[in-house]
């Protein structure tokens, strides 16, 4: 399922959860070799133009402050800088995790 409203948005979506973790027990051998995870889950993306410190992001994306990136709505927790651990969400991947 995609929770975006734009399959443009890929920075710290809101709503998504973790999939399946990686293997070669694809659901369609003959064209699929495998699932793989590009990076560990919990790793932001990239951050908010306000890190969570107050202070501004040196390395701000504006692709970062899509309507569907966490940070962009108001009460939300700011987004560390890419690579960062970014507690909010991987415990929203947890909660929203899709393991089968």
């Amino acid at each position: 399922t995609d929770m975006r409203k734009s399959c443009e948005n890929w920075c710290n979506i809101r709503g998504a959860g973790a999939g399946k973790p990686s293997t070669t027990n694809t659901a369609e051998p003959a064209i699929i070799d495998a699932y793989f995870w590009l990076k560990t889950p919990g790793e932001s993306d990239g951050c908010t133009a306000t890190l969570p410190s107050g202070e501004v992001c040196p390395r701000f994306d504006s692709d970062c402050q899509s309507i569907d990136s966490i940070g962009s709505a108001v009460g939300e927790p700011r987004a560390p800088e890419a690579g960062r651990w970014f507690d909010y969400q991987v415990k929203q991947l947890a909660e929203l995790a899709h393991m089968n």
